[in-house]
């Protein structure tokens, strides 16, 4: 008899539960009708501003840098040919752009890019690691490198993007022996 009595007293108890429940639920919509936000509603709002910090946060870099293109553009010419690159915002292409003009030995590395040594290394402090698509032009910080490719380079540590070809990628492959790098002016 006592056990018929806690199985009925847990079974209200259960019932109970799912009205308030239903209840809960009910009131909700009822918000939604008068213009308020269901729950779900508020977890995708902050999902989505979550997403969109996740997306700046990336373009800019960690160090909050932007990656966007800047006036600074760049003309590599190498046997009679031309490639210009424009630079984006970061302190690994203002610090190889100050060092410009250079005369410079370019040498074929790997399968996919080109490097020479700048004369000074670069500033990388507020720079990010990045991939590099055909046409990128990056520096390599523990090798102190200057890589343009013309083939793709995953992300990889200490390879800072610096900008990406804007006429004459197709050169990049052809480069041998000195080239000259100087700014172009706008």
């Amino acid at each position: 008899m006592k056990h018929r009595k806690i199985w009925q007293l847990l079974l209200t108890i259960l019932l109970m539960g799912v009205m308030f429940a239903g209840c809960a639920s009910a009131g909700t919509k009822t918000a939604n009708n008068n213009g308020s936000a269901s729950a779900s509603q508020k977890t995708e709002e902050t999902s989505g501003a979550v997403k969109k910090k996740a997306a700046v946060k990336k373009e800019n870099g960690e160090k909050g840098t932007a990656m966007s293109d800047t006036n600074l553009k760049i003309k590599v010419v190498a046997n009679g040919k031309e490639i210009v690159f424009a630079l984006n915002d970061t302190s690994v292409s203002r610090s190889f752009y100050a060092q410009l003009p250079l005369t410079v030995d370019v040498e074929n590395y790997s399968n996919n890019e080109k490097i020479f040594q700048p004369p000074k290394k670069l500033d990388c402090s507020k720079a990010q690691e990045g991939a590099c698509p055909v046409g990128s032009i990056a520096y390599f910080s523990p090798w102190n490198n200057v890589c343009m490719y013309y083939g793709d380079m995953s992300r990889y540590p200490g390879l800072y993007v610096m900008g990406k070809a804007v006429s004459g990628v197709e050169q990049i492959r052809n480069i041998t022996g000195k080239v000259k790098i100087e700014a172009v002016r706008q």
